[in-house]
């Protein structure tokens, strides 16, 4: 699998670092892509070391379309070897939906939702077109219900969720094979750059990004459509489809509140 090509993005800190080291041990040529250059430059290095083969650091900033377009260039040049697509790059933010500076959310959409949708377009297209590919795009739990203090962040992950099942079943006739990995609480920087300060119990018993790339990529190996990593985090969002959803909303708020 030396030649094959795995892009993954947001590949700088938390899941995705842990899938481009994971990923790199399955042969995959790795492409790191993330905005932070010191962080690739090291986690390039650690992969080389380790007998694989030296991935290849590209440094952009998937908010802006002309570094989407740059990136779908290179995917383009490279069809015939480009094997996976991981849409890891996102961020959230905690705190009431109307404190949160607008211009905060819309970047958080533009990431989440609209540089995600350009790129998973355009790889399906190219790997559509030559029978083979993958995309894992990923979602998270906050996919299957709405996120009160974290509004906007649930509703680009609701969207992430069902615009991947949507797009997996369009070409899973055509050789590609598409996923939506939901993480649930993960140990990475990602409730830092939220805005979310107090360790809470849960928190401390959070999934490390290690073991929720290990679910995510066995699932994945297996075909599944949606990967929801852990047994706990199944179970809260079967008990979350057994309740009214007004009973559930204002149970999530309950936990929300007071993170920060």
């Amino acid at each position: 699998m030396t030649d094959q090509i795995a892009v993954v993005t947001g590949a700088s800190a938390g899941i995705g670092r842990e899938m481009a080291r994971q990923l790199g041990a399955k042969g995959y040529e790795l492409w790191l892509v993330a905005r932070r250059e010191d962080r690739l430059d090291g986690l390039a290095v650690e992969i080389e070391n380790s007998g694989r083969s030296k991935p290849t650091i590209i440094c952009l900033d998937l908010t802006q379309r002309a570094d989407r377009r740059d990136l779908v260039g290179r995917m383009t040049e490279h069809r015939d070897r480009l094997a996976l697509l991981v849409n890891n790059a996102g961020f959230g933010a905690y705190g009431p939906t109307i404190r949160i500076p607008v211009s905060r959310q819309f970047e958080m959409i533009e990431l989440n939702i609209t540089a995600l949708t350009e790129l998973s377009y355009e790889a399906a297209q190219l790997m559509v077109g030559k029978r083979s590919g993958a995309i894992i795009n990923v979602a998270s739990t906050a996919s299957f219900q709405p996120i009160p203090f974290q509004s906007v962040y649930g509703a680009t992950k609701a969207y992430v969720l069902s615009f991947t099942c949507a797009l997996a079943e369009e070409v899973r006739a055509q050789g590609v094979h598409v996923m939506a990995l939901c993480p649930g609480l993960t140990r990475t920087e990602f409730q830092e750059i939220a805005g979310i300060t107090r360790e809470d119990f849960r928190m401390r018993h959070a999934m490390t990004a290690t073991r929720c790339s290990e679910l995510g990529l066995r699932d994945f190996e297996r075909r599944k459509r949606v990967s929801i990593t852990g047994a706990m985090n199944k179970a809260q969002i079967f008990a979350s489809w057994l309740f009214p959803r007004g009973l559930v909303i204002r149970v999530v708020a309950r936990m929300m509140q007071d993170r920060a």
